[in-house]
Protein backbone atom coordinates (compact mmCIF):
# COMPACT_ATOMS: atom_id res chain seq x y z
CA UNK A 1 0.00 0.00 0.00
CA UNK A 2 1.46 3.60 -1.00
CA UNK A 3 0.50 6.51 1.22
CA UNK A 4 1.30 10.07 -0.15
CA UNK A 5 2.21 11.79 -2.76
CA UNK A 6 5.13 11.81 -4.95
CA UNK A 7 6.75 15.54 -4.42
CA UNK A 8 10.42 15.75 -5.54
CA UNK A 9 10.97 12.14 -5.16
CA UNK A 10 9.57 11.68 -1.23
CA UNK A 11 6.68 11.06 0.30
CA UNK A 12 4.43 14.04 1.62
CA UNK A 13 1.83 12.74 4.33
CA UNK A 14 -1.36 14.85 4.86
CA UNK A 15 -2.73 15.27 8.97
CA UNK A 16 -5.65 12.68 7.36
CA UNK A 17 -2.79 10.22 6.47
CA UNK A 18 -1.21 10.20 10.24
CA UNK A 19 -4.37 10.38 11.89
CA UNK A 20 -5.38 7.21 9.54
CA UNK A 21 -2.41 5.29 10.31
CA UNK A 22 -2.20 6.43 14.17
CA UNK A 23 -5.62 5.21 14.38
CA UNK A 24 -7.33 8.51 15.81
CA UNK A 25 -9.01 11.29 14.55
CA UNK A 26 -7.94 14.41 12.59
CA UNK A 27 -8.43 16.49 15.66
CA UNK A 28 -6.35 14.87 17.91
CA UNK A 29 -4.06 14.17 15.28
CA UNK A 30 -3.76 18.01 15.27
CA UNK A 31 -3.93 18.20 18.90
CA UNK A 32 -1.44 16.09 19.07
CA UNK A 33 0.71 18.01 16.07
CA UNK A 34 0.14 21.74 18.02
CA UNK A 35 1.23 20.41 21.38
CA UNK A 36 -2.47 21.01 22.77
CA UNK A 37 -4.50 19.32 25.45
CA UNK A 38 -6.81 16.44 25.63
CA UNK A 39 -5.04 13.88 23.97
CA UNK A 40 -3.84 10.81 26.33
CA UNK A 41 -0.70 10.57 26.73
CA UNK A 42 -0.56 7.03 25.50
CA UNK A 43 -2.80 8.36 22.39
CA UNK A 44 -0.18 11.00 22.21
CA UNK A 45 2.82 8.65 22.05
CA UNK A 46 1.45 6.61 19.23
CA UNK A 47 0.78 9.99 17.01
CA UNK A 48 4.00 11.04 18.11
CA UNK A 49 5.93 7.85 17.33
CA UNK A 50 3.87 7.50 13.12
CA UNK A 51 5.10 10.86 12.99
CA UNK A 52 8.70 10.15 13.68
CA UNK A 53 8.34 7.04 11.86
CA UNK A 54 7.31 8.55 8.43
CA UNK A 55 8.95 11.99 8.70
CA UNK A 56 5.97 13.89 8.89
CA UNK A 57 6.09 18.08 8.87
CA UNK A 58 2.94 20.19 8.79
CA UNK A 59 3.09 21.73 5.75
CA UNK A 60 2.89 25.98 6.41
CA UNK A 61 0.36 26.79 3.31
CA UNK A 62 -2.05 24.35 4.87
CA UNK A 63 -1.85 25.83 8.25
CA UNK A 64 -2.59 29.57 6.88
CA UNK A 65 -5.53 28.34 4.75
CA UNK A 66 -6.51 26.37 7.99
CA UNK A 67 -6.40 29.56 9.77
CA UNK A 68 -6.76 32.41 7.42
CA UNK A 69 -3.62 34.08 8.90
CA UNK A 70 -1.18 34.93 6.24
CA UNK A 71 1.67 36.26 8.26
CA UNK A 72 2.22 38.60 5.62
CA UNK A 73 2.02 42.47 6.70
CA UNK A 74 0.50 44.69 4.61
CA UNK A 75 0.85 48.70 4.03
Amino acid sequence: MRIGSEMNGEESFTLEQIARLAGVSCTTASRVINGRPGVKPSTRARVLEIIKIYGYTPNPTAQRLATYRSRIASK
